[in-house]
């Protein structure tokens, strides 16, 4: 599902808000507020700490903000000719283009031979495709909602409930398959085997239970794990289906009972990954936790830890 960067109306600030507030989510602190440049555009600085052998030295950022989504049109050099007079005014140590489109080549080309006769130490183009890409990971969740509402309204957010976000990873490409849920070739498919007993009195078991993107890559990951066909069977569920509140619900009670009252036996490693499967589902079917309820939890779940 793309953006519609025309979400945020071409006039005013508002661009240059979200820019300072997609900035910080990247680790950017503000340096200065939003100023306007003598053509009606928008900047602001930002630091950022960079890594050395014993300290961190800050590095200064300019940011110029160009909202030109509504026309369509990339940026030109002639819209930038006076980023060195900027730079060099706001003491920055480097450029960063913030455009809802692109910049044309030779504003790259400009930029660059600053950067090669030493006018600057380094420039950045964030750039729509940038940003587009960044607004569906989690922790982005809040700016997608609040800048771009029609956006966030077709897609559940990820929201990080433990310290640490949780993917579902394709097992045999890698791809994360719950953050590309909402891309035009995110297939992804929730695999259990089941191995069906001859004795009709004992339970059928689950061996395994794995993550998979529907097709090629399904189809390796069956061939490595079917050794005997005529007793294994397999069942797919698209995760698309299980981030749906509803049916992320049922799928908890059919866990249950088929544990419970049907007596099937889980190997440990695919109930384990049914837990996992169910905290990474949580991420995105849940509703955002306030700060004080994550505070609980935290607490609830240190306190079953001493219990143990």
């Amino acid at each position: 599902m793309n953006i519609d960067f025309n979400e945020i109306p071409a006039e005013g600030e508002l661009w240059g808000q979200f820019a300072q507030d997609f900035m910080c989510n990247l680790g950017f602190n503000i340096h200065s507020q939003l100023f306007k440049t003598s053509d009606d555009g928008y900047d602001f600085c930002v630091v950022e700490q960079v890594p050395c052998k014993f300290n961190h030295v800050p590095f200064k950022w300019l940011v110029s903000c160009r909202h030109k989504s509504p026309t369509r049109l990339a940026v030109k050099e002639s819209e930038e000719a006076d980023a060195i007079e900027r730079i060099i005014r706001n003491k920055a140590d480097g450029f960063i283009g913030f455009y809802s489109t692109s910049a044309v080549a030779a504003l790259l080309l400009h930029l660059d031979s600053l950067r090669t006769n030493g006018n600057i130490k380094e420039y950045k183009i964030i750039d729509s495709k940038f940003i587009e890409s960044y607004l569906t990971k989690p922790g982005f969740d809040l700016i997608a909602s609040r800048y771009f509402p029609n956006f966030a309204l077709g897609r559940q957010s990820i929201h990080i409930y433990q310290d640490k976000y949780l993917p579902i990873s394709c097992e045999h490409c890698r791809k994360d398959l719950l953050e590309t849920l909402y891309t035009n070739n995110n297939h992804g498919v929730v695999v259990r085997l089941r191995l069906r007993k001859t004795d009709p009195d004992s339970p059928d078991t689950i061996t395994k239970v794995y993550f998979a993107c529907k097709g090629a890559c399904d189809e390796q990951l069956q061939s490595k794990y079917c050794h005997n066909t005529s007793q294994s069977t397999a069942s797919w569920i698209s995760i698309s289906d299980l981030v749906i509140p509803s049916a992320f619900l049922e799928h908890i009670v059919v866990l249950l009972n088929q544990i419970g009252r049907n007596g099937i036996i889980y190997e440990q490693e695919a109930l384990e990954k049914e837990e996992y499967l169910c905290r990474a589902l949580a991420q995105r079917t849940l509703r955002p936790a306030a700060q004080g309820e994550l505070l609980r939890t935290k607490k609830m779940l240190l306190n079953d830890k001493n219990d143990k």
